[in-house]
């Protein structure tokens, strides 16, 4: 018969087993997040050029990855809609239509991550972030591809300002939209030349 001391050392030694299991587990756990983390963050850099490893992981916090890095494109739209405070059914709609055009089918991640910033508005760390990156890509553009991506993005965001307007959604934006449209404009030009430029001068 085992006596008490023996029992309570076998118990004893099977928590702390399990104690120290458990902390392997996690350390395992740890260690696989961080190398997923660090192999997007390559992977990321490959679609963004030569950018600065703090704007890699902001990236990754603000729930942007390889494989949905397209909708960068779309957060000028997102801006738009939410200028005024709300998305509007009518803004919504042509917003996750634009989306379809690029190829985010509704049963896919990047549609999900999309509608999450169209029911809750993200915050201007979020938008600066995607500005960020945008301008990186557009900086590896030759200029005419760049100045047809600007006319693209500042012609959507035209589009979702005037959603809402007239039986066809075809009147002048709000004053509120309005600045919002000049506002990307001047992050999409204004700075991408100055990306540009710095970029060209380090060749």
């Amino acid at each position: 018969m085992m006596a008490p001391n023996e029992w309570l050392g076998d118990r004893e030694r099977a928590i702390e087993d399990e104690y120290f299991w458990r902390k392997d587990r996690e350390l395992i756990a740890k260690l696989q997040e961080k190398g997923r983390l660090e192999k997007q963050r390559r992977e990321l850099q490959q679609q963004l050029g030569d950018v600065e490893e703090r704007l890699l992981a902001d990236l990754q916090a603000a729930g942007f990855s390889p494989d949905n890095l397209g909708l960068l494109h779309l957060i000028p739209l997102v801006e738009v809609a939410w200028a005024e405070g709300e998305v509007t059914p009518r803004e919504r709609e042509l917003v996750l239509a634009l989306a379809a055009r690029r190829g985010i089918s509704p049963d896919s991640q990047g549609y999900r991550q999309l509608t999450g910033w169209l029911d809750t508005c993200p915050d201007a760390d979020f938008f600066e972030t995607a500005y960020q990156a945008i301008r990186a890509m557009m900086a590896q553009q030759d200029p005419d591809a760049r100045e047809a991506t600007e006319h693209d993005l500042i012609e959507w965001a035209t589009r979702i300002a005037e959603a809402t307007g007239g039986i066809l959604g075809i009147v002048p934006a709000c004053r509120d939209e309005r600045e919002c449209i000049k506002s990307i404009s001047a992050k999409l030009t204004e700075k991408q030349r100055a990306v540009v430029n710095r970029a060209s001068s380090q060749d």
